[in-house]
């Protein structure tokens, strides 16, 4: 028997799930039926079957009978009834509609006097002994998404309809050319006034295949005066327009109502853009004593106009609807759409319809600018679109915190410890792909959204630009803080002679991957901070919180100097936020060590789960567009790229909206999470003594509270040695010889210990020399072959001089110098004390200094080398991101060969120094000299992490050089060594205790996330009631369609929060769930619960 106290105690902890979960038990069949008996003869009356029917309820009451036969007497049976909840598959829309909850699963039992259904009363402990955890979930994951509808059946040959219709094809081949005539309308009659037929008209869009004549086919198409007619010539249909057969649209009038003053389009050759095609139509404009303007009769009629005055062609709405969704669904371009309506009309070439290609441009530009003033609510304001604010056209994100809109009255004066849930993530990034060729200009292309949405206004940025761009960071500063990113230079790689935007910047809401209002511009030359700068303070100035935590590939460079650069700039918006900085998750493994601790958003406090990509997912959505948009012009480039990035931002609300996605799926995850690392972290704590522990977290506190300055408690500090260092130190004991007199002096200019020095260096350069060699192919120009042999001249001058120098040092050397021979200089072997002392003798304190330089030789060698493998993941990563077509793939080759190169120099150096230490070690009696030096094999040389394809995250070995550092193995059996340890189990005790932290931090920032969602959608529900009057009051029509706009949105915002609210109403309980006190005394990392704002 399974001891199910353990579970009782959970759900005695959490009171606000018991009554939600407790609709979904099942319980043992045996106690929730009860039987009672029917004669045969039972009554027929009516009113005693509706008594015995189960109700309805979201149960589902199934019916059990049991049949007795006796000999003696009448065969009986049998029946109970029994409620049994509906499983997570037999959800639906429909019979969740009505209710709020599962209802409470009650055991249901018949009354054999009365006939009727009652409950039974059981108590909650026996409803819980056999219940099953998993089926729990089941019901809450099915309650959250109620969408899904039932489980699908397994699939059988009828699923399967292509095999079953391929029998088919000469049938249905059969059917497709049986269209092609008459049919069986071969009479000759008219099927409307029964005239005789020459010939006989059909109509090709509608759905009936009679032919008409043609004065009934044009009566008949009054309505529908954009149908493609057909004619009968005697052998088979041809096109015929319905203008040639006399039909006229008359606007300013309904149908069937005449003109007394028509007057016909400019020239009669009217041409109207449809879904189905080109037409050309005969239109009349009224004329008569309701005059209109052209345009506004063309609008009422669902036209839309080319050019105000005196329009010759116009699109259909449903037409400009089709096309706006299909651009941001499917990224058609206008060029690829506009030639399938041209196919649509005559897919022949013999009757090519007129060109209106550029018209149909222009009414997709203005179309798509009038769709986002109208969805922003400025049609229902009086100063109309003269009255736009920057970024007020833009969709907001309704999780991020927006002051006034769906946070709390009193939010700035909540506790510090809470305070954090109301701060906004952003993401930087840039998007190399979207670039724009110089084409076209602002002055011939302004484009409609100056600002509005989220470009930034184009007068603004450049002003900016002009007074600025010259002042940026330039590589040798970017350096002194971290790698050479420079945005990993991109302004180098990329071919922007003939480009006006090599890219776009933007600033996004990075948590739920949204863009924001006034947070995107272009970019002239690679990723610079003067554009980021004005792109940051833009976003920032759009009713932004106080406290902004924004993630950046490079922060670590460019967060430096912002204040200093601000100021210049008279920008004010960092005097009122307050600016945390992080470095994406993926991002961060090409930084130094420092920067993978101090910048890392799984360490910093108050960051949740947040990884800081949202900005680079987005960025999938909107790459598609740059084949649209690399020729545009730069106004209708940024109005397209607006349009597109609003689409982007509603799908994601609509994702929101959807039951079971984005923050629900996210808070199901997190719960779970939370509690295996609170409780891994309190196992890891148990294991340490207390003092200790408060050390720790004194250490980590100080750090959280400013990680610029204070020790880093992530970061295990290495003695690090570094040929710099030993040559000074060197240097010192030969400026203290020469004092106190005992310096032999063999050469004016160089010591023992400065000739070793420059024998390194002489190596250092036959190993550049040499990898430039190897690079040579028989396509090598003869310039660069001259400029080769020019440096092997040079290096074997260098060669002759220091051979000079070494025979004062080593006279021996002459004999093996001899010996080996003339080779070419980079061959050449200098024959340094480490090759040498096997075969000649050589003082001892001359080894000890070739063995202390080789040393530092080695542990340089790999600090490069792990820089250059750094460098080399993220240029990988960007070239599979940005880099597209052959002269870019050209250029980002050459640079990784150039990176590849350095890297395999590095571990040439690497290895000549671990050879020249092993033999160094034989000759001065040095064992245990090996530390964490080993030999490098090429299986060794790989990143940290798996970016660059070293294998697998779950079977990835981290490589040794990632943790070479110490002096000397020996000084593990020292004090010094023992601090080490302890150094590395307080790392992994701090990464456990900010895993424990971020799990919690996030279950604490979803539910308040999802409280802002609601409060959101409710403000803007009633902002938009209170748009209702605002406008037209001297105009009835005008405001009725104004106000009829406003209820309609206010209406899909109330119906998108009630969606949300449905889905997330168990989240509390689920948060909840094993937060209480164990039974055994032991403590259970308490969370606070956030409680949902008051309506704003």
């Amino acid at each position: 028997m399974v001891d199910s106290r353990p579970l009782r105690q959970v759900f005695a902890s959490v009171p606000n799930l018991f009554s939600a979960v407790k609709a979904t038990m099942l319980k043992r069949r045996s106690r929730n039926v009860d039987h009672y008996s029917l004669s045969s003869s039972d009554d027929d009356n009516s009113d005693s079957h509706a008594a015995k029917r189960p109700p309805t309820s979201m149960t589902d009451i199934l019916r059990y009978s049991e049949y007795t036969y006796d000999v003696d007497t009448p065969p009986t049976h049998t029946t109970g009834y029994f409620a049994v909840p509906n499983t997570p598959a037999d959800l639906s829309c429909d019979s969740l509609s009505t209710h709020e909850s599962l209802p409470p699963l009650i055991p249901v039992a018949v009354d054999t006097e009365t006939d009727t259904i009652s409950e039974e009363v059981v108590p909650d402990e026996e409803i819980f002994d056999d219940c099953d955890l998993r089926y729990i979930m089941q019901c809450l994951e099915a309650v959250n998404d109620i969408n899904e509808g039932p489980i699908p059946r397994k699939c059988t040959a009828g699923d399967r309809p292509l095999l079953q219709w391929r029998v088919l094809v000469d049938s249905y081949l059969a059917e497709l050319l049986r269209i092609e005539g008459r049919g069986v309308f071969t009479d000759g009659q008219c099927a409307s006034c029964k005239m005789p037929l020459q010939g006989g008209y059909w109509r090709e869009d509608c759905h009936d295949a009679t032919l008409f004549c043609a004065s009934c086919i044009v009566v008949a198409h009054g309505q529908n005066p954009l149908h493609r007619t057909q004619v009968w010539n005697g052998q088979y249909f041809e096109n015929v327009s319905l203008k040639s057969l006399g039909l006229r649209i008359q606007l300013g009038h309904t149908v069937g109502h005449p003109c007394c003053r028509p007057v016909p389009a400019f020239n009669d050759d009217f041409v109207v853009l449809d879904i189905n095609g080109i037409h050309e139509v005969g239109l009349s404009f009224c004329g008569c004593e309701t005059v209109m303007p052209q345009y506004v009769q063309l609008l009422r009629n669902k036209l839309f106009p080319a050019t105000s005055i005196d329009p010759k062609t116009a699109a259909t709405f449903r037409l400009l609807q089709h096309y706006h969704l299909l651009s941001t669904q499917s990224k058609v371009s206008a060029y690829d759409f506009y030639m399938t309506l041209s196919k649509r009309t005559d897919n022949t070439g013999t009757k090519q319809p007129k060109d209106r290609y550029h018209s149909f441009l222009t009414m997709t530009k203005e179309w798509r600018h009038l769709k986002l003033l109208k969805r922003a609510g400025r049609g229902n304001d009086p100063a109309g679109a003269a009255g736009t604010a920057p970024g007020e056209c833009a969709v907001d994100c309704p999780a991020c915190p927006h002051p006034g809109k769906n946070l709390p009255s009193n939010w700035k004066n909540t506790p510090k410890g809470t305070r954090w849930l109301y701060k906004l993530f952003l993401g930087i990034d840039a998007n190399f792909r979207l670039k724009r060729k110089k084409v076209s200009s602002d002055v011939a292309d302004p484009g409609l959204n100056h600002g509005y949405a989220y470009f930034v206004n184009s007068s603004d940025y450049k002003t900016h630009l002009d007074a600025f761009d010259k002042s940026t960071t330039t590589l040798d500063d970017a350096t002194k803080h971290c790698n050479t990113h420079d945005a990993i230079k991109l302004a180098n790689i990329k071919g922007s002679a003939s480009l006006a935007s090599s890219g776009v910047a933007t600033v996004d809401c990075s948590r739920h991957e949204m863009k924001r209002p006034c947070s995107i511009g272009d970019l002239q030359k690679g990723e610079r901070h003067v554009n980021v700068d004005f792109l940051l303070d833009s976003t920032l100035k759009q009713n932004t919180p106080a406290d902004v935590s924004a993630s950046y590939d490079v922060a670590c460079i460019y967060s430096v100097h912002i204040p200093q650069r601000f100021e210049k700039y008279a920008f004010d918006t960092l005097d009122t936020h307050s600016m945390e900085w992080s470095v994406p998750k993926f991002h961060i493994n090409a930084h130094r060590e420092y920067c993978r601790s101090a910048y890392s958003p799984y360490l910093l406090p108050e960051f949740g789960r947040y990884d800081g990509e949202g900005v680079e997912r987005c960025w999938a959505l909107t790459n598609p567009y740059a084949s649209i948009t690399k020729e545009m012009g730069p106004g209708s480039r940024r109005d397209m790229l607006d349009n597109a990035f609003g689409a982007q931002n509603w799908n994601k609300i609509l994702t929101m909206a959807r039951v079971a996605q984005t923050l629900l799926n996210r808070i199901k995850i997190a719960v779970p999470q939370r509690e295996t690392h609170v409780l891994a972290f309190q196992e890891f704590t148990a294991s340490f003594e207390d003092e200790v522990v408060t050390q720790w977290e004194a250490d980590v506190q100080t750090w959280e509270a400013d990680p610029k300055k204070a020790p880093n408690p992530y970061i295990v500090q290495r003695p690090h040695l570094s040929q710099a260092a030993i040559r000074l130190e060197l240097a010192e004991k030969d400026k203290q010889a020469l004092a106190n007199g005992t310096a032999t002096v063999l050469h004016e200019d160089f010591s023992a210990s400065s000739m070793l020095v420059n024998g390194l260096e002489i190596e250092e350069t036959q190993r550049r020399l040499h990898s430039e060699y190897k690079a040579l192919t028989k396509h090598t120009p003869d310039l660069t072959r001259a400029k080769l042999i020019e440096k092997s001249n040079v290096l074997q001058r260098k060669i002759d001089t220091w051979r000079s120098v070494q025979q004062l040092f080593m006279p021996s050397v002459v004999t093996i110098q001899v010996q080996s021979g003339a080779v070419t200089p980079y061959q050449a072997d200098l024959l340094l004390l480490s090759a040498a002392c096997t075969r000649i003798t050589i003082p001892p304190v001359l080894l000890e200094h070739e063995w202390e330089l080789r040393r530092a030789q080695a542990y340089d060698a790999l600090t490069d080398l792990r820089a250059r493998l750094e460098l080399r993941a993220h240029m990988y990563h960007y070239k599979d991101r940005f880099v597209r077509g052959q002269r870019e793939g050209t250029r980002s080759n050459a640079l990784l060969q150039s990176i590849e190169s350095k890297k395999n120099t590095n571990v040439a150096r690497y290895r000549a120094a671990f050879a020249a230490l092993e033999v160094l070690s034989a000759a001065l009696g040095k064992t245990h000299w090996r530390g964490n030096l080993r030999e490098l094999r090429d299986g060794d040389v790989r990143h940290v992490s798996s970016d660059d394809g070293s294998g697998s995250e779950g079977r990835r070995e981290l490589s040794w050089i990632w943790l070479a550092g110490e002096e000397d193995a020996s000084t593990l059996q020292t004090e010094a060594g023992q601090q080490n340890i302890d150094a590395s189990l307080r790392v992994e005790w701090c990464k456990a205790r900010a895993r424990a932290q971020r799990w919690s931090e996030e279950c604490e920032l979803l539910q308040e996330e999802m409280h802002r969602v609601l409060a959101y959608h409710e403000w803007r529900g009633s902002w938009w009631e209170c748009q209702v009057g605002r406008n037209f009051a001297d105009k009835l029509d005008y405001q009725e369609g104004a106000d009829a706009y406003a209820f309609r949105q206010a209406s899909i915002q109330r119906g998108i929060r009630a969606r949300c609210q449905k889905a997330w109403r168990f989240v509390d309980a689920w948060i909840c769930l094993g937060a209480g006190d164990e039974a055994d005394g032991s403590s259970v990392v308490e969370l606070p619960m956030v409680t949902a704002p008051p309506n704003v």
